[in-house]
């Protein structure tokens, strides 16, 4: 393995970093808005539809007891004289009868799919968790670590980059201080407690002779 760094664009490092950090905060966004749109499907199936089923068969039992006091009524009022048509209270009667079995059937169909939306719930948290865990801790700690990274670069850049150029002492101090930096950060991506990568050593300019 080679001990030595080679870095082409501290340019590229930054707009990296950029895009880390726009991704972090597209991947929590997105899952804040499916997290929320799960918390509302939860809502719905547990307590919106039951409630609404609920009142829903409330009400067609009491149209199916209208519809029969209807057809009893009419019932009633049969004479050997008089033979009042009975279809169409029957036929009331009748749709009145299913639209309460279609109530009483979606209910059922409520309570049965509660216990299965909770537990596919329970799995999708358990998918994303560490997602979750890299969009908020990894990606930002990552962040903190190009922005070393790039510092680092940049003060080892400096040697070279005054228009002016430096003397020796001023090159040394400058080198100096930027190669311990870069051997931290090194050290951190490594995770070691010494980095395996060779910078280049400096030593003081000699003194010119009186």
């Amino acid at each position: 393995m080679s001990s030595q760094a080679e870095v082409h664009s501290v340019e590229a490092l930054r707009d990296f970093r950029v895009a880390l950090a726009l991704y972090g905060e597209d991947a929590l966004a997105a899952l804040g808005a499916a997290d929320a749109e799960l918390r509302r499907t939860v809502q719905w199936l547990q307590q919106d539809r039951p409630f609404y089923w609920q009142e829903q068969i409330k009400r067609r039992r009491e149209r199916v007891a209208s519809a029969r006091a209807d057809l009893f009524k009419l019932k009633l009022q049969k004479t050997p004289e008089h033979h009042p048509s009975l279809s169409e209270p029957k036929e009331r009667l009748r749709q009145a009868e299913a639209s309460l079995q279609d109530a009483e059937r979606r209910l059922t169909l409520v309570r049965k799919w509660q216990p299965a939306l909770q537990q596919a719930a329970m799995e999708y948290h358990g998918s994303v968790q560490r997602l979750k865990d890299l969009a908020a801790s990894d990606v930002p700690r990552a962040i903190g670590l190009l922005t070393r990274i790039v510092e680092a670069l940049e003060a080892y850049l400096d040697v070279t980059a005054p228009a002016g150029g430096l003397d020796g002492a001023g090159a040394a101090s400058s080198m100096a201080r930027a190669t311990p930096a870069m051997e931290a950060v090194a050290a951190e991506i490594l995770g070691r407690d010494e980095p395996d990568v060779a910078f280049p050593a400096v030593s003081p300019a000699p003194e010119e002779a009186p």
